[in-house]
């Protein structure tokens, strides 16, 4: 299924061309740094920019969200990877603290409007209950929501962006650490079109699609559970143009070299109507 010995790299290199959705000072951009120590970083309006970006070779590696610890997947991102043939490399966690932008600052009782990404309006959803005065307008990203505020002439307004925002788009921060839990992780995916593996890798990502009959779910699950290997992910979403069928998405703690879990994918590939290696790769902590 997947020739480990050529996907085998000695480490992520240090410096490479990256792309990520938003602009300076996105999340995403918070990740590529954690990721790599020199990223030579191209912006990319759309989660399907990035997509394209990898797989055109325009740049080696992508970052992309992938799910928060309080506002669930990032479903867009989700929905892209059926549509391109990708590998995920490397993984970060980034702990996530969203703060009230403003060009002056000002009472939020004074605050309009606020500009912010789908994911961090979820992630703050208690501060904009308590607020709901203010109109929530949903940007690109929460970068480009701070960008916005910046070059806007209006000092009625606020963006929910990252830290990172105040010093590159000159703002001031109403309120700090908006969001619901301070326990706030997103978690990121570094993606390139060729399999590269590296030392440590520990997880497995999956995709797959089933018969839609009675207990076909069941029977993969039941063959993780036969080797004791720990499931840490089950995501579905609906596969377009068809009568309620889905394509699942894995995780399982594994490596991709145990002879065991070779010949589990080479068995799930011939019982499952599609099978897609997504990687075997190691998750860091955000620094």
């Amino acid at each position: 299924m997947i020739d480990v010995k050529n996907c085998r790299k000695p480490d992520l290199q240090e410096t490479a061309n990256i792309a990520c959705q938003g602009v300076e000072g996105a999340y995403s951009q918070i990740a590529a740094k954690n990721l790599f120590k020199n990223p030579d970083i191209m912006y990319m309006r759309t989660f399907d920019g990035v997509f394209r970006a990898v797989d055109n070779g325009l740049c080696r590696y992508g970052v992309l969200p992938l799910e928060n610890s309080n506002a669930g997947s990032v479903t867009d991102v989700y929905d892209l990877m059926k549509a391109y043939k990708f590998f995920i490399v490397r993984s970060v966690k980034v702990s996530i603290s969203h703060m009230l932008l403003q060009k002056t600052k000002t009472s939020v009782e004074k605050i309009k409007e606020i500009y912010t990404h789908e994911q961090a309006a979820r992630q703050c959803s208690r501060f904009l209950e308590q607020n709901s005065h203010i109109k929530i307008n949903l940007s690109a990203n929460t970068a480009a929501a701070a960008q916005f505020v910046a070059e806007s002439e209006r000092t009625d307004i606020a963006a929910i962006a990252s830290e990172n925002c105040i010093q590159l788009y000159n703002l001031t921060a109403s309120s700090k650490n908006i969001q619901n839990n301070n326990n706030n992780y997103t978690r990121f995916i570094c993606i390139s079109k060729e399999c590269e593996i590296f030392d440590n890798a520990d997880k497995i990502s999956l995709m797959l699609s089933l018969e839609n009959k009675p207990g076909a779910l069941y029977e993969i699950i039941k063959q993780f559970a036969e080797l004791k290997l720990n499931l840490i992910k089950l995501e579905s979403r609906p596969i377009a143009d068809t009568d309620f069928e889905f394509m699942f998405y894995f995780d399982v703690q594994a490596n991709i070299e145990n002879e065991d879990i070779l010949d589990l994918l080479l068995r799930l590939k011939e019982t499952t109507r599609q099978l897609a290696f997504l990687g075997n790769y190691s998750e860091i902590s955000s620094k």
